[in-house]
């Protein structure tokens, strides 16, 4: 133990006195870096015009999301009847999507469509018995070619017009009734058929049946006209054929509308028809919304 010069207490490790540091003196501490602020311009206004345009950009933004409330909550024709909000119809719409996928998925091939070209043949068998049905009445109006533009003309229009839209309406009307018998199997029983539904799918043979003797009887007439003593068999075939082939166009107008999708398809098309203008409305408006949010 060693004792110091004036005979005071023994210097132990404790009562020492702490050794020097051999380094440079420490310097001051320096900050960590925290989030930089936007650099002001030199009259320090740039902060201030910013947070303008942020505040615009928003209420901008804000004010087409209403806009798109207001247009989903506005009330629309609803396909059953009465009026609903377009969110409701969509509502509707989603429901009956979700049936018909559900159908679908266990193996129903009632919701089936037709090809796009299969669909469109109605429409174009309404332009061709319009054609027949003009250029048969034209003759018993006796239609001058010509200088086709009289009275005449006019009346025999009228009437293949009228019996060309009642006939086509009547075939659409006899296939949505069959339609609404049809299987999930896809196909349609006639000895399942309603009575009602019978009854005009016999009426439309009938109609169909009329038709075609028209146009058997009208070609007929006109190839004794052209060719005389020597139509020969031309005058049977030639009609015949016509006849035919108008007859197998208009059934083909009830097969394609009691065949194409179901009921639930036709009122899933027409809730989407209620609701395509103020939904996609909707969706712009938000869509401008998004980017004046992100701007």
């Amino acid at each position: 133990m060693n004792i110091d010069g004036d005979g005071g207490q023994p210097a132990t490790a404790r009562n020492l006195p702490a050794a020097s540091s051999t380094g440079p003196p420490a310097g001051p501490r320096q900050p960590k870096p925290g989030p930089r602020a936007p650099a002001p311009s030199h009259n320090g206004e740039v902060n201030l015009a910013e947070l303008a345009r942020q505040a615009r950009r928003e209420r901008r933004s804000s004010g087409h999301l209403i806009e798109a409330d207001y247009e989903l909550q506005a009330p629309v024709k609803h396909p059953d009847g009465g009026d609903r909000s377009v969110a409701e119809t969509l509502a509707d719409q989603e429901e009956q999507r979700k049936q018909i996928v559900r159908q679908t998925s266990m193996g129903s091939r009632m919701h089936r469509r037709l090809a796009q070209w299969l669909r469109l043949i109605p429409k174009f068998v309404l332009c061709f018995d319009f054609g027949l049905l003009l250029y048969f009445l034209s003759g018993i109006t006796n239609v001058n070619w010509a200088s086709p533009l009289s009275a005449n003309l006019a009346f025999a229009a009228a009437l293949a017009a009228m019996v060309t839209v009642l006939a086509y309406g009547f075939l659409s009307f006899t296939g949505h009734r069959m339609r609404s018998h049809k299987n999930h199997a896809g196909s349609i029983h006639l000895d399942e058929l309603d009575g009602f539904t019978k009854a005009a799918f016999g009426t439309a043979i009938a109609v169909i049946t009329v038709l075609g003797v028209l146009m058997f009887l009208r070609m007929r007439a006109e190839i004794f006209n052209a060719l005389g003593p020597r139509a020969g068999l031309s005058a049977l075939v030639i009609p015949l054929a016509v006849a035919v082939v108008s007859a197998v166009a208009n059934f083909l107008v009830i097969l394609v509308h009691a065949l194409d999708g179901s009921d639930e398809v036709a009122r899933l098309e027409r809730l989407a028809a209620a609701t395509r203008r103020p939904a996609r409305k909707a969706h712009q408006l938000r869509r401008r919304a998004a980017r004046q949010a992100h701007r």
